[in-house]
């Protein structure tokens, strides 16, 4: 899923979004991650820490969806996920504050 990466300034925020497989890996089991932290490797390890696997180490482009970046920057420090392609809302999936496993 090479190129399906990005990461957009929001004032003192990075907005990065990612579209990776979760921890299971089952081949079904892709999401479209987002979330905002004050850098992209901040934003990277957030989403890292709630087990998605092949974090991209740079974004491969700098657009990303109103509907992404309005989650993410409501919420820095949260990762918001939604399965690949559908059209459901953004939900949170663990808040950037909670002990790293």
């Amino acid at each position: 899923m090479s190129g399906m990466s990005a990461r957009t300034k929001i004032k003192d925020l990075v907005v990065a979004y990612a579209v990776l497989a979760d921890a299971s890996n089952a081949c079904d089991a892709v999401d479209e991650v987002v979330a905002a932290a004050d850098s992209w490797k901040s934003a990277m390890e957030l989403i890292r820490v709630c087990g998605y696997r092949k974090i991209p180490v740079r974004p491969a482009r700098s657009t990303i969806g109103d509907d992404a970046v309005g989650a993410a920057s409501a919420m820095p420090g949260t990762v918001f996920r939604k399965r690949f392609g559908s059209e459901a809302p953004w939900a949170p999936v663990s808040h950037g504050e909670r002990d790293n496993p």
